[in-house]
């Protein structure tokens, strides 16, 4: 336990001090600190994303936005957690290395939009023709999403797409074996339907499961405790990791994972389950709805028509049990580009972008989870068939309230304040051990409600001994 101690303790410096001496620095002299990219006029902009497949699309069809408007866009596609660690210095020291970030409702609800770290957009907008204004048209936006990128009325971000979770199924493994996948499984089913479906000898595995450590990839984790009814805190900010609900929960996603799930599953993040569902190596994949696009691409998924949709597992308790998150496009307050990066962030979160990947690619692969428009295309509805089941688990997840207990926080996808990194990146390490089984669950959530009390005690949460 000691040596995860000390990578959080690493971590932790990494992320709130970041290269602090180093801006100093190189702020007292005029000078930008190495690396920083950003700032290069509105002939140029740098974007830094996920390097997901929707994100590498974007990419690739950026020079279209330059053809049009003259502006180049630079690219720094990034892992989840790299990600968050780079973006989070470069907007907390301005230090300008990016003009625009990709970052989730987390952010924008913690303390970015709070500590001016992004650019509110209503001027933007108001800026803008009534033609564009109408074109772009923002109460096409999903609802649920826009407001999750919403702080005190001001927008903060545009999402590129936009998601809930869902449970991924083969249909093909299911009728094989006389199973039928409920509309509303539990989390008592999946597990009977994975021991069924286990088949270690043929590759062939019941569940993919997150076992990654990265603290932004703990959303299946989170759903799954919140549905057994668990919740993170008390209404005093107290961790509530070794309550009785909490500890079945974790217990019961354990045994899901060692016994019924991939190998070497405390690697296995987001990138690398799609990748074993699109080789047919996972007959139940219980994750982000953005995904059914990739998994309906015949040049990258060998599972094309054999994948069925339900709503995510519950366990006694609905509140919570699926995500609601997005993946938005922000400027950087101290963006030296901002009308660019206006452009083309409207550009890539258009009507019109979502046309152009239906023309180059095809209607499965548009971004989902992002515009009414999308969902009400016959086109779109012809070759989605996960559209509908999307749709709902977006418009009934509950960030606001997200426990069917009373608790002092919101989130669903994280738990929306600024500490959440750094005690999460702690539980995320020994979540990662335990699913190894390297260290017991017993010895990890014991270990984790004791730095996480001493985080939230010096943050002020907690008050008393």
């Amino acid at each position: 336990m000691e040596h995860r101690l000390l990578r959080t303790l690493r971590k932790i410096c990494l992320l709130s001090m970041g290269c602090a001496l180093l801006v100093v620095i190189f702020s007292a002299c005029g000078q930008k600190p190495p690396g920083a990219s950003g700032g290069g006029g509105e002939n140029s902009i740098t974007v830094a994303a996920i390097n997901n497949p929707d994100m590498a699309l974007m990419k690739q069809l950026a020079p279209e936005f330059t053809k049009d408007t003259g502006i180049k866009v630079n690219f720094t596609l990034l892992p989840d957690q790299e990600l968050r660690q780079k973006v989070t210095q470069d907007v907390a020291q301005g230090a300008n290395a990016y003009d625009i970030v990709t970052i989730s409702p987390y952010e924008i609800q913690s303390n970015w939009a709070k500590n001016g770290w992004v650019e509110p957009l209503n001027s933007h907008f108001d800026g803008m023709s009534n033609k564009a204004r109408s074109e772009y048209d923002l109460n096409d936006v999903l609802k649920p999403v826009r407001t999750s990128l919403t702080v005190d009325g001001k927008l903060y971000a545009l999402p590129f797409y936009g998601e809930s979770n869902f449970t991924y199924y083969r249909k093909d493994l299911f009728e094989q074996a006389g199973l039928k996948m409920p509309e509303n499984p539990t989390w008592d089913q999946i597990r009977q339907f994975a021991a069924k479906l286990n088949d270690p000898g043929k590759d062939q595995y019941g569940i993919i499961l997150k076992g990654i450590s990265d603290y932004g990839q703990l959303a299946p984790f989170i759903t799954f405790e919140n549905s057994y009814g668990a919740r993170w805190f008390d209404e005093e900010w107290r961790p509530q990791f070794t309550s009785p609900e909490f500890e079945r929960a974790a217990k019961d996603y354990m045994d899901l994972v060692q016994n019924y799930g991939e190998p070497g599953a405390s690697s296995v993040g987001f990138n690398e389950g799609l990748g074993l569902m699109s080789q047919g190596k996972g007959a139940i994949w219980v994750d982000a709805t953005v995904a059914a696009g990739a998994l309906a691409d015949p040049q990258s998924s060998k599972v094309v028509d054999k994948i069925g949709y339900a709503m995510a597992p519950t366990q006694g308790c609905n509140n919570g049990s699926h995500w609601l998150y997005t993946w938005a496009l922000a400027t950087e307050s101290h963006s030296d580009s901002k009308d660019a990066a206006f452009k083309f962030m409207t550009w890539a979160t258009s009507k019109d972008y979502v046309k152009l990947v239906a023309k180059r690619n095809s209607w499965s692969q548009v971004p989902p989870g992002t515009r009414y428009s999308t969902y009400d295309s016959t086109e779109y509805r012809k070759v989605a068939p996960w559209a509908k089941t999307t749709l709902k688990s977006i418009n009934t997840a509950t960030p606001n309230d997200p426990s069917c207990k009373p608790v002092p926080y919101t989130g669903t996808a994280q738990i929306n304040i600024p500490e959440y990194a750094d005690w999460a990146f702690n539980f995320g390490q020994g979540f990662s051990a335990a699913v190894a089984g390297n260290e017991s669950v017993d010895e990890w959530l014991q270990e984790s409600e004791d730095y996480t009390t001493k985080v939230m005690k010096k943050a002020g949460y907690v008050k008393g001994g």
